[in-house]
């Protein structure tokens, strides 16, 4: 290691970091027997089942979503659709610009702000799911807007469509 400069040793570090995992994993996957094994395969079986159980569910909502289509659901029937699922999965719509986090980073300038497209919360952590985007408006403009949002708390999953104001105490966590 001497004559080769911090940035060559970190690599030659890494590959070896790497090498020794890739070890690991072969004496892990080598004697089953062991202790560590019977965790890892039992780890990889559940991960294998949670994920046979949630394509199931996605295909099924397919399959409903599709059947909707062919009975000629408008679009007030597929929103519902779609707001019960969202529910079932413990995903909330944030309509509230006050709520910054569920949205894409935004700077006011004095300005006042309205969703443009709106963000989703997962309400069992308070994880941000997909970010939603404002836009500016004037300030007229925004007091003749009232927002409203599904709160992201565990309450929110049995009714999605409730409104709820950021005064509600209504929080998310930055993921």
């Amino acid at each position: 290691m001497f004559g080769m400069n911090s940035r060559e040793a970190g690599r030659r570090l890494e590959a070896v970091d790497r090498r020794l995992e890739m070890i690991y994993t072969a004496l892990v996957v080598r004697d089953p027997g062991t202790h560590l094994s019977a965790d890892a395969y039992e780890g990889l079986r559940k991960q294998v089942i949670a994920s046979a159980t949630d394509r199931l569910r996605h295909v099924a909502q397919l399959a409903e979503f599709d059947l909707a289509l062919a009975r000629g659901a408008d679009a007030d029937d597929l929103r519902a659709l779609v707001s019960q699922w969202l529910s079932q999965a413990g995903v909330a719509r944030v309509d509230d610009p006050e709520l910054r986090d569920a949205f894409e980073p935004f700077h006011l300038d004095g300005s006042s702000a309205e969703v443009d497209l709106p963000g989703y919360v997962d309400t069992n952590t308070g994880r941000v799911v997909k970010q939603g985007r404002l836009r500016r408006v004037s300030t007229q403009d925004a007091a003749a807007t009232e927002p409203a949002v599904t709160s992201p708390t565990k309450e929110a999953v049995a009714d999605p469509a409730v409104p709820v104001s950021a005064e509600d105490g209504a929080e998310i966590k930055e993921s």
